[in-house]
């Protein structure tokens, strides 16, 4: 499964990320986003932020969902700042300026214990005009 063999990836550190962007290619190439769910769901937070990670480096077509997308909106709130992270930079496609829901999000992500998610979320908003 694909959360074996991310950590596969993560214990061997000797490729400089040359396999975990392959992987990535993979997903460009047609594999299958569904898969990405188990990483999402992972109980392991650097497994989370990797599949959420992955979900930024592809084209938005592949992964919009509602299932998806609903993951990704929870994991803003994860406990973990770099899932938290990547979770926005995978939900900034699905981002309507429009909706409340956005403008929710997005001032609760500006007020994020961690610079690094405030910065996103204030890339975002900028972005989308709400600054």
């Amino acid at each position: 499964m694909i959360d074996d063999e991310v950590t596969e990836l993560l214990t061997d550190r000797t490729d400089d990320g040359r396999r975990l962007n392959q992987l990535v290619d993979e997903f460009r190439r047609g594999r299958e986003v569904s898969q990405l769910v188990v990483l999402l769901d992972s109980s392991n937070p650097e497994l989370v932020s990797i599949g959420a990670w992955i979900l930024c480096e592809l084209p938005f077509e592949l992964y919009r969902s509602d299932d998806m997308l609903r993951r990704l909106r929870g994991l803003t709130g994860h406990c973990d700042p770099a899932v938290r992270f990547h979770a926005v930079g995978a939900l900034f496609p699905a981002l309507n300026p429009m909706e409340t829901s956005t403008r929710d999000l997005l001032q609760k992500l500006l007020s994020d214990p961690n610079d690094g998610v405030r910065r996103a979320a204030q890339m975002a908003a900028s972005r989308l005009s709400l600054t």
